[in-house]
């Protein structure tokens, strides 16, 4: 597996993380021998995943209007902001690390919803794509999930 300039993004609906690969050679006995790491370039925790609905839905600062909507209705609200919100901050790390390559972790049940927002820019780099929730995932153990 090549991943010279690619960047692995493992997020949920709550939390983003992303990681630059690095490649790393070394010598084993008599063969030349490569291996990869991930350096964490960028983490975020979607505070809109954590909000009550007065703070998230209020018409003025302070102040909530509409607190007779359904619930079903708020879930589905925050789902669709905070997906939005993460595919955007996919392109931003896209952008700003220039990378080639991108390997995405997202849970599959909002997986083909994410896929739907990403960006020309992101689905023109993007790899390969794991329906698992990694977040959570020793980083040294996440490359195992792409091969």
């Amino acid at each position: 597996m090549k991943v010279e300039n690619s960047v692995v993004i493992v997020a949920n609906l709550g939390e983003f993380k992303a990681y630059d690969v690095k490649k790393s050679e070394g010598i084993v006995g008599n063969a030349l021998k490569e291996s990869y790491s991930l350096k964490l370039i960028k983490e975020m925790d979607y505070l809109s995943a954590h909000q009550k609905a007065g703070e998230a839905f209020s018409d003025q600062a302070g102040s909530f209007q509409g607190a007779n909507g359904e619930e079903h209705n708020r879930q589905t609200e925050y789902k669709k902001r905070s997906l939005k919100e993460i595919a955007q901050d996919i392109e931003d790390v896209i952008l700003e690390s220039k990378a080639k390559q991108l390997f995405l972790a997202f849970p599959k049940e909002s997986s083909a919803q994410l896929a739907a927002l990403l960006s020309p820019t992101v689905t023109a780099v993007l790899t390969k794509t794991v329906t698992s929730d990694l977040v959570k995932t020793d980083k040294n153990k996440i490359l195992s999930y792409f091969e």
